[in-house]
């Protein structure tokens, strides 16, 4: 997000409000339907099936849950607790959206503001450490995601420093490696996690980060992890925002279409009911993808080349 807002719109009234106009585009048209899909799964199986399949999906009963579920704003520090949610993991996205909102206001836009936003965000790990504060606290709350997006925009400003770049050139780490250790991190940490080891296992997080800052700067240099075409690389990018919208819809369809049963969990039927829901997801994904997102599109280029042409006016 800061890379865009510094190369694609800038820091104009007209930049600003071309980001947050394509931000809405890009993100509320798919939301609605997904919520509506989940909408249909209720009218289908009614409350109670969903329910148990995930808690949080169920219908709104009063204006300020569908108001929640309308604009993806679940009021709390931590979104997580507010139910219903229509879109399970849309507690994560009234997240972004507080992040977009200060990345567009200015928070990244220089090197120095964004080091001290570094800072404060370390501030903030380390105070609830300090406290005394549960593991939640450094995952759900909008602070604890104040540290990706801020070592985020840091790297982007260290992808154009000169000596970084040459330093990060000189790593004997390639970018393949890289990207293998980060899914070793995730897969090692899963499995202590279920081995239940307590606060250690928090540590993934952090080293999935520095990892992550690594691989992106990394990439930043050229050493991409594969050659693949742009389009190609598009085309799988373009799976991802819908299939976080869908993944527990099409679960719920995939485990009552083969068993009758809304299920998941760690067993041969849930292998199978997985299998069957990566099929439901990437169909249904698709249809989200020429549907709604590919039209879109169009307009968000049009929208970007517009703020474009005005930015250069409101500077001449």
């Amino acid at each position: 997000m800061t890379l865009i807002m510094h190369e694609s719109y800038g820091y104009t009234w007209s930049g600003r409000r071309a980001f947050l106009v394509n931000r809405f585009l890009r993100l509320y048209p798919q939301y609605w339907a997904a919520a509506l899909v989940s909408v249909l799964l209720l009218v289908w199986q009614g409350q109670g099936s969903l329910t148990r399949f995930h808690p949080s999906i169920y219908t709104p009963s009063s204006v300020s849950e569908f108001f929640s579920n309308v604009t993806m704003v679940f009021p709390s520090w931590q979104p997580h607790t507010v139910n219903p949610r229509l879109v399970p993991p849309a507690w994560a996205l009234t997240i972004e959206l507080f992040f977009y909102a200060i990345i567009c206001m200015g928070v990244s836009r220089t090197r120095k503001r964004t080091t001290l936003w570094v800072v404060l965000s370390l501030v903030y790990v380390f105070w609830s450490f300090v406290a005394g504060l549960n593991p939640e606290s450094r995952y759900f709350p909008v602070a604890a995601a104040s540290l990706p997006f801020s070592v985020g925009s840091f790297v982007y400003f260290a992808s154009k420093s000169k000596r970084l770049r040459r330093m990060c050139s000189q790593l004997k780490i390639a970018s393949w490696q890289l990207f293998i250790g980060m899914l070793a991190n995730c897969l090692g940490w899963m499995i202590l996690s279920v081995l239940k080891i307590g606060l250690l296992v928090e540590l993934g997080v952090y080293i999935n980060i520095i990892i992550c800052g690594l691989l992106v700067l990394r990439i930043s240099t050229g050493d991409e992890i594969l050659q693949i075409s742009r389009r190609v690389d598009k085309a799988i990018g373009d799976f991802s925002f819908p299939v976080y919208l869908l993944h527990y819809q099409c679960g719920f369809v995939a485990s009552f279409l083969l068993f009758g049963d809304p299920f998941h969990e760690f067993s041969v039927r849930g292998f199978a009911s997985f299998t069957l829901a990566l099929c439901v997801v990437i169909a249904l994904s698709s249809v989200f993808i020429f549907a709604i997102d590919f039209p879109l599109q169009r307009i968000r280029k049009r929208v970007r080349r517009k703020s474009t042409r005005m930015a250069d006016d409101e500077l001449g």
